[in-house]
């Protein structure tokens, strides 16, 4: 199962009375420097760029799939048309189109058949878009399977210290090693993921999967154990942290402040300095040039050392507050940061039709303040950190609670003057991070009592793939059958233009029929009225024009069914 706070995947074994207690496992990742040979350096460029290859070939054969369905549903409404889903990939595979892709082994090229595949079931359970065509800058991985690849044992002449290599390619023909450094445990896996980054550095991650002592709980479990505590206990093991921008990152009802290392915030401020002096000398260098590409590479260096200061404040501070025994709930603002920064719509006037002025510039630097704190990011480590600890962390409204006095709950704009905070009723004073905080500590109290937590969770969106009955002549025997489906691991020819189609066999081939042309099949007539074929196209009637937009949401549709 998957844990809804975490997203971490729980394998939980059943065994019988005569076999041991079940066991919890957890699937850990780790992402390790890497640091290949020479032989490496140019051997997996070369492996990124066919698996890309495979991977855009699968995205072009889906759209071109979606087209058939579309235009065999407009010639024959009334029959169920049928495309593959499958890893298939030697289609790809020509000696005078494509002979590169004979120089790499083909579980490199399967690895991007299953990487696309990966991202096909992910749109069809609604959990993201469809995959898009990729390039070099955002497809800079290798999938390499245990078949390829296999950990070996070093020692350091000089130093005599034993340390682990990766051995890339067959026990029979290796290629090379790749040394990294461990700097967590970590087990053999299955399969790792060679990357190389923008700044030309190479990292290696993997995931494994480890025996938990103690078996995760559930939020409903812990949330009815704290429920049953008094309200001072509650109140104790209870931290309320409020996100910031102006003097910290973060701030808990017991005063302490989160932020960034000075060092770290002067770095920061000299490298943003240089990345704009290179982005201008980027503009000026011509396309193509080496000089663009060392460019390019020192300002990517000045964005991945911003980024290793964020995550490395996200871990430390995560690790620092769910490692702490005292508190066992962690209360934030259920903050949507995404759309906070979000770039606002344009503006124009009506009658003029000018644009007008829409505070994109005064909204830049915010969205800037808000990234560089790193919101997200911490409150995810907190997330999947306090719970292996069996601890919870939940999220309240946060409307009103710069606002709002902690002690006698009084909410006044004018109570707040930017870090001090004075009650204009009772005349209470703090800063207003930490009056924020405390805030939020009583409506996660709140929260805790009403036992909103303690109901179970909703299911998650699941797809089942289910393939059409061929051969029925009765819509009664067919009545679960659509009009255009995805049916996995089955590839057939479009039986509409065949001669045999014509004699009334469904699902004939075409013989010999060259490239993605032969992966359609056709499926059998289902009779519908002209109220049903209304029903299944309510946006449209049959005979009528429609859109490109329309026509692919309607497809992606009855594809989810």
């Amino acid at each position: 199962m998957y844990n809804r706070w975490c997203n971490l995947k729980i394998h939980s074994f059943v065994t019988d009375a005569t076999q041991p207690l079940p066991v919890d496992t957890l699937q850990l990742g780790r992402r390790f420097r890497a640091w290949p040979d020479e032989v490496l350096r140019e051997v997996l460029p070369r492996w990124i760029g066919c698996q890309r290859f495979i991977y855009n070939g699968k995205v072009a054969e889906d759209r071109l799939f979606a087209v058939m369905r579309r235009m065999a549903l407009r010639s024959a409404p009334d029959e169920a048309i049928t495309t593959p889903l499958d890893q298939q990939y030697s289609q790809f595979k020509s000696r005078e189109l494509s002979p590169w892709l004979f120089e790499v082994p083909s579980q490199i090229l399967r690895n991007g058949a299953y990487r696309w595949m990966g991202a096909k079931t992910r749109q069809l359970r609604g959990l993201a878009k469809a995959p898009r065509m990729r390039n070099r800058n955002n497809f800079d991985s290798v999938m390499i399977t245990k078949e390829l690849f296999r950990f070996v044992r070093v020692t350091d002449p000089v130093s005599g210290e034993v340390c682990e290599e990766i051995e890339i390619g067959t026990a029979a023909k290796p290629i090379g090693r790749i040394r990294f450094k461990a700097t967590q445990s970590w087990a053999v896996p299955n399969s790792i993921v060679v990357r190389r980054g923008a700044s030309g550095k190479w990292f290696v991650s993997f995931t494994f999967e480890e025996v938990l002592e103690q078996p995760l709980r559930t939020t409903a479990e812990i949330a009815y154990e704290l429920n049953r505590l008094d309200n001072a206990a509650l109140a104790e093991v209870t931290l309320a942290l409020d996100r910031n921008v102006r003097d910290n990152c973060l701030a808990d009802n017991t005063g302490r402040q989160f932020d960034l290392k000075a060092i770290e915030r002067e770095r920061l401020a000299r490298k943003e300095v240089g990345r704009q002096r290179h982005q201008r000398s980027l503009a000026r260098k011509q396309k193509g040039s080496s000089n663009r590409r060392k460019c390019a590479r020192r300002i990517a260096c000045k964005h991945e050392y911003a980024a290793n200061v964020r995550r490395n404040f996200a871990h430390q501070t995560s690790h620092q507050l769910a490692s702490d025994d005292t508190f066992r709930i962690y209360a934030l603002e259920n903050l949507k940061v995404a759309a906070m920064v979000r770039r606002p719509k344009a503006k124009q006037d009506p009658q003029t039709g000018r644009w007008l002025r829409n505070g994109a510039a005064t909204k830049t630097g915010l969205n800037k303040s808000i990234l560089d704190s790193a919101w997200g990011r911490t409150k995810d480590f907190l997330s999947y950190k306090a719970q292996r600890r069996g601890k919870l962390v939940v999220t309240v409204p946060p409307h009103y609670s710069s606002q709002e006095c902690a002690a006698c709950g009084h909410i006044h704009p004018g109570n707040r003057n930017k870090d001090r905070f004075v009650c204009h009723r009772c005349g209470f004073k703090a800063h207003a991070d930490h009056n924020a905080a405390q805030v939020l500590k009583k409506r996660a109290i709140t929260l805790i009592r009403s036992g909103a937590l303690e109901q179970a969770p909703k299911p998650r969106k699941r797809v089942k793939f289910t393939k059409n009955k061929l051969g029925c002549d009765t819509s009664e025997a067919c009545s679960d059958a659509r009009p255009m489906s995805v049916e996995p691991g089955v590839r057939r020819p479009l039986a509409s233009n065949t001669p045999a189609d014509a004699a009334g066999e469904p699902g004939a081939s075409v013989p010999d029929a060259p490239g993605p042309q032969r992966a359609i099949a056709g499926g059998a007539a289902v009779k519908r009225s002209q109220k049903q074929k209304l029903a299944l196209c309510p946006e449209r009637g049959f005979g009528q024009s429609e859109s490109r937009r329309q026509r692919e949401t309607r497809v992606l549709k009855r594809e989810s069914v």
